[in-house]
């Protein structure tokens, strides 16, 4: 019997199209949306389902959700992950969460992936935006109009007329990237959906990334893996994570749930993966890798096996205007948490070059520069990964002889948990030199840490009150860099402020010239007004039937492009909020700014100043250009008239599409 379907019901347009709402589409849609730009999340599924693959927001990602201003409902929901509880070779230890010291998260967040996701829907909603559940991708292409030079992506979606359009046929295995068998009998209303964009939000099965033959290519583990939520009974201590390695050599792990109830993965690849496990399987196993401690399973609420996929597509995007994101581009084992956390960041980071394109800000190009980031970050991020399921599932004999060889918590920590803690926080994400992260043509490139492409460096300010005195309360540097589609500029003076006498014929030892808190305040207005004046957001139309897609550019933009704020420092360090001597730092005309005009931010402890590699003592200053994602995408040492002409420049390269 095939499949019945009707012809097509209706045709619709839209700017962007995202098929899949799990956390990155929805992610994806709300940068979208507050950036102006129409866009309409399509998911197959009625209701978004109460199971979780994803349990943790690494630093990372907090830090995403501190500059969109969602933090505090994930900190509401979640509490960070402070105690793993490792029992190995019968000795139980203790060992702290993940910590780091160069964010303000310093932890990774335990939080349900259900949790996130409503989080994520309720953000949307509030900005006038939906799910459009029950549809479902059936085919995707790019149309390239020769008459009228037009270029757009056509998408079939459905929808069943009667329940729902999951098929009875579907493989239950966590992990499966295998595309279903038709449904027979089914009846769908079909709708074509013209978009300038498509972003492909829709999992390790990606419709899009088959019907476009995207390569694919990786491997599937061997391990046949049990996922189970439920309810146990036991005389373990259980922390946030706990981690056994029991004398049969088989590792489990398990993870409280706010429910009450536990998540527990272990390896059972002796048993046969064309059945579906049991609670009776997963006790018997559990109870020989608990040994001697009593474990018993009361209930289950999911109990399926999980196929582990190494995989990464061969491109992000198609033609352009096709892009793969989360789970559709890359997919691997859960050690590490890094599945979710990676899929929201691509998010983060394509959307904000999209809305530059489609406010003909920028040309299509800088969408190539979407791969050329992201692809190299996650095949970092599945190594990492692989590695760390490696050392703890694998039943290789040279896995078995290293978990049986470690006696002591320190150096089993060291292997299975420290070595890749420094990446686990994805923290040390690094861009490469592009079209966006552009080091200067002239001057010496600093060292590595402080390059282009770099995340953004957080740290501690007070804000400069007229008359040289200080604030009583701190404020972190990424507490000023919010705003979707904001670049922000800042601009490290040094101690060049610290009298209102300094000279523009000084120099540093490099022969850059210093400059004075008057020209400063000139040329910040200056450029801020031109940068203004010539590049804003505006209200995004499509449509194929007609050439203007864009309408009347707003001049006064309630998302602002451009932010601007002017951080000083001593070279004494001067501790605590009460520093009021105007004789050491005045600089009236900068701290009565509004914020992000230019505003005068004091740092105290050069704790700024050095995270960016600009010299404090008798110091020039430098320019840092913040991208809206927050990675460094140029810098310049100085503040003078030079310094700006070229962030101007730069500035120019990404926006040379503006009319």
């Amino acid at each position: 019997m095939t499949t019945e379907t009707t012809k097509p019901s209706r045709t619709s347009e839209t700017p962007v199209l995202i098929s899949g709402a799990g956390p990155v589409g929805t992610l994806a849609a709300i940068m979208l949306t507050r950036l102006g730009i129409p866009c309409r999340l399509i998911e197959r599924e009625l209701e978004v389902s109460p199971m979780s693959k994803a349990l943790s927001l690494h630093a990372r990602t907090l830090e995403i959700m501190d500059q969109t201003g969602l933090i505090d409902r994930f900190l509401a929901q979640g509490h960070p992950l402070s105690i793993f509880n490792v029992y190995f070779n019968g000795v139980h230890s203790v060992f702290p969460g993940l910590a780091n010291s160069i964010s303000h998260y310093n932890y990774a967040l335990f939080q349900e992936q259900a949790k996130t996701t409503a989080i994520l829907n309720g953000e949307l909603e509030a900005h006038g935006g939906k799910v459009d559940r029950g549809w479902e991708l059936m085919d995707t292409k790019v149309i390239e109009d020769q008459a009228s030079g037009q270029t757009w992506v056509e998408t079939i979606i459905r929808r069943a007329l009667d329940g729902s359009n999951i098929r009875s046929t579907e493989s239950k295995v966590l992990g499966e990237i295998e595309l279903d068998a038709e449904q027979a009998g089914k009846k769908y209303e079909i709708e074509v959906v013209r978009s300038q964009y498509l972003i492909a939000a829709d999992g390790g099965k990606s419709v899009v990334r088959h019907k476009l033959s995207i390569p694919f290519p990786g491997r599937t583990l061997e391990n046949n893996i049990i996922l189970f939520d439920g309810d146990i009974e036991t005389d373990l201590e259980l922390g946030d994570i706990t981690v056994i390695n029991g004398k049969n050599n088989q590792t489990m792990n398990i993870f409280p749930l706010s429910t009450g109830n536990v998540r527990i993965m272990v390896d059972a690849s002796h048993l046969d993966r064309t059945k579906r496990p049991t609670n009776e399987d997963l006790e018997k196993i559990a109870q020989a890798t608990a040994d001697p401690y009593k474990f018993k399973i009361k209930g289950s609420s999911w109990l399926t096996f999980y196929r582990v996929n190494e995989r990464q597509a061969a491109s992000y995007s198609y033609k352009n205007r096709i892009f793969l994101a989360g789970d559709a581009a890359h997919v691997h084992s859960p050690a590490g948490g890094q599945g979710m956390n990676l899929g929201l960041q691509d998010a983060y980071n394509l959307t904000w070059k999209l809305a530059l394109v489609l406010n003909k800000l920028s040309t299509p190009k800088i969408l190539e520069t979407y791969g050329e980031e992201r692809i190299p970050v996650a095949r970092d991020v599945i190594n990492m990964s692989s590695r760390m399921f490696a050392t703890g599932f694998s039943q290789k004999l040279y896995h078995r002889i290293i978990r049986k060889s470690v006696t002591t918590f320190a150096s089993f920590l060291l292997r299975f948990i420290a070595v890749p803690a420094a990446t686990v926080s994805m923290l040390s994400i690094r861009y490469n030199e592009n079209a966006i992260n552009q080091p200067h043509k002239t001057q010496r490139k600093p060292a590595e840490e402080y390059q282009v492409g770099q995340r953004a460096h957080d740290g501690p300010l007070l804000r400069v009150l007229p008359g040289g005195q200080t604030s009583q309360e701190t404020v972190r540097l990424h507490q000023l860099i919010h705003g979707p589609g904001t670049f922000h500029i800042l601009v490290f003076t040094s101690d060049m402020l610290r009298t209102t006498a300094s000279t523009s014929k000084q120099a540093d030892h490099q022969g850059i010239a210093f400059t004075t808190e008057s020209q400063l305040r000139k040329n910040l207005e200056y450029y801020l007004r031109e940068w203004a004046s010539k590049w804003a957001y505006g209200a995004v139309h499509f449509s194929t039937s007609s050439q203007t897609e864009l309408t009347e550019r707003q001049t006064k933009s309630k998302r602002p492009m451009f932010n601007v704020h002017v951080i000083s420092a001593l070279a004494e360090t001067i501790s605590g909020p009460d520093f009021k001597d105007p004789s050491k730092i005045r600089a009236d005309s900068l701290a009565n700014k509004e914020p992000g005009k230019g505003r005068l931010y004091f740092d105290h402890l050069r704790i700024v100043h050095e995270r960016y590699g600009v010299p404090v003592k008798t110091g020039s200053g430098a320019i840092v250009v913040i991208r809206p994602d927050s990675h460094v995408g140029y810098r310049v040492l100085g503040t003078n008239e030079s310094a700006w002409m070229d962030v101007d420049q730069y500035l120019k390269s990404i926006f040379d599409a503006c009319p």
